[in-house]
């Protein structure tokens, strides 16, 4: 019975404890309410951070997790194809050194008869610097040991090879030398019917057939030839020149010129008779100084006047991709002072002083650098196209007995350039029937 006591003064005390302290916790929790009334609120939303962070760190270790099997996955692939690749390379060189150790004995033969041919091609080398000197023989031996290298090699192998041919490779020497000589005998004809082609090109037009050759068997020298060539045929086959009339073959064979591939040096010119040919339109007195001097025009092409305005005019009809740079600016410029100081010296002072201006025409752009010499030395920049203009030179003069002739010059004519048409002696056409109708006739002889 007492021990029962015991048991419920025991529970009672504990019991009257724990309701004690949970009222003391209760009251202490009141009393900080009091003093913070904000501390429920921050501990709640602090609850809600930490819970935000706590998913955070799982979603990162997942995304972590799948980024890090990806890598191994990926690596695993480089891995596997690296050790494929090694495997192949491995059994590559396998193969190689099979074949090499296979044909050891064929390289060593392979290195001996290069060495052949590289001393052969010394020898070769050697002689080619002795072409400086232009000697027939010397290129047509040359050609003919080239030719005939084939031939030494064959001649190597039957004695080199394991059953000696020795007989066969006499045979061979001996076939090679009568070659050589057939050779040399035809290479040096060619040289020398290619170097009289080169330096008379005229000659072109008769070697297709015997039958042209006997053309020049009335020939008496090569100056004579020339005086009676006719640079049309340069532009029209044989049957044209032999079947076609006179205006007609003189016509078509302008016209091919007009389409014709032309040289920097004929497409500057052209650009020269154009610029030129649109000045005298306006009336100005056209000297083509350029055509007529020719590399000695100290950069004047054209030299215009009108009234007492002289135009010191240079033309460059360049690539569209190129650029005009001051040096051309300041050559046109040099060049106009010294026509000024010559003008001086003539007595052209006061009243009769000539304005001289230098003009730079072309189809391309200047530099920034030319245009603003071009602006400071006050030199007149003209941007023009070349356009359709006529090119046969029809002029008025006199022969040798005093009697007026009217005569015309295709472009290719041989006196083209030096020709000059006066004003109001000739003009500038457009075809040969324009010129023919106006009574000029071609010159003879193609000279004048």
């Amino acid at each position: 019975m007492a021990i029962y006591i015991f048991i419920g003064i025991f529970v009672f005390i504990f019991t009257y404890g724990y309701i004690y302290g949970v009222w003391l916790d209760y009251k202490e929790k009141k009393k900080k309410l009091k003093e913070y009334p904000n501390l429920k609120t921050e501990t709640l939303l602090l609850q809600k951070e930490n819970k935000s962070l706590k998913e955070d760190i799982e979603l990162l270790k997942s995304k972590s997790k799948r980024e890090l099997e990806k890598t191994k996955n990926n690596f695993d692939q480089k891995i596997t194809k690296l050790k494929e690749d090694i495997q192949i390379i491995t059994e590559i060189n396998k193969s190689y050194i099979s074949r090499y150790n296979l044909s050891a004995e064929k390289s060593k033969e392979l290195n001996r008869k290069l060495d052949k041919i590289y001393a052969k091609n010394k020898k070769l080398e050697k002689l080619n610097k002795e072409l400086k000197e232009l000697n027939i023989g010397k290129i047509s031996s040359i050609y003919s040991d080239f030719k005939l290298l084939e031939y030494d090699l064959s001649i190597e192998n039957l004695e080199t090879k394991k059953r000696p041919a020795f007989t066969e490779a006499l045979r061979i020497k001996d076939l090679k030398q009568k070659t050589k000589t057939y050779i040399e005998q035809y290479r040096q004809m060619f040289y020398k019917y290619e170097y009289l082609l080169n330096i008379f090109p005229e000659l072109s037009y008769y070697v297709d057939d015997f039958q042209s050759l006997k053309e020049l068997e009335n020939t008496k020298n090569i100056n004579n030839f020339k005086e009676n060539y006719d640079n049309t045929k340069n532009y029209i086959n044989k049957k044209e020149y032999e079947n076609l009339s006179i205006d007609e073959r003189n016509q078509l064979a302008l016209d091919r010129y007009i389409k014709s591939h032309k040289t920097n040096w004929q497409i500057g010119r052209d650009y020269e008779l154009f610029c030129g040919i649109e000045y005298e339109k306006e009336g100005w007195n056209v000297q083509y100084f350029g055509m007529e001097k020719k590399f000695e025009d100290l950069g004047r092409d054209l030299i215009a006047e009108r009234g007492n305005q002289i135009h010191i005019i240079q033309c460059k009809y360049w690539a569209k991709e190129k650029t005009i740079h001051e040096k051309h600016i300041l050559q046109l410029y040099g060049t106009t002072i010294i026509k000024q100081k010559e003008e001086e010296n003539k007595g052209m002072l006061g009243l009769f002083r000539k304005e001289i201006t230098p003009v730079f025409i072309t189809n391309i752009k200047l530099s920034e650098t030319a245009q603003n010499f071009a602006d400071i030395l006050k030199v007149k920049v003209i941007q023009k196209k070349l356009e359709e203009f006529p090119r046969i030179k029809c002029n008025i003069g006199k022969d040798e007995f005093g009697i007026k002739t009217k005569i015309y010059h295709l472009p290719f004519d041989q006196q083209y350039d030096r020709t000059r048409i006066k004003k109001g002696e000739g003009f500038f056409a457009y075809t040969v029937k324009e010129a023919v109708n106006q009574g000029f006739r071609r010159a003879y002889k193609y000279y004048g």
